[in-house]
């Protein structure tokens, strides 16, 4: 799994971002979370950028 790194400045301004916009964004988020456990207990490569 990669690791991201944030500036404070990045995460201020999530925080402070529209409820839906973090909704959506989470979302985004956790599909892709669950996309990448499904091809890593098939045994393939994560591509994690597609």
């Amino acid at each position: 799994m990669h690791e991201l790194h944030y500036s404070p400045s990045d995460l201020l301004e999530l925080y402070e971002a529209p409820r839906n916009f973090k909704a959506l964004l989470y979302g985004l988020i956790g599909y892709k979370l669950d996309i990448l456990e499904k091809q890593a207990k098939k045994g393939g490569a994560s591509n994690w950028q597609s």
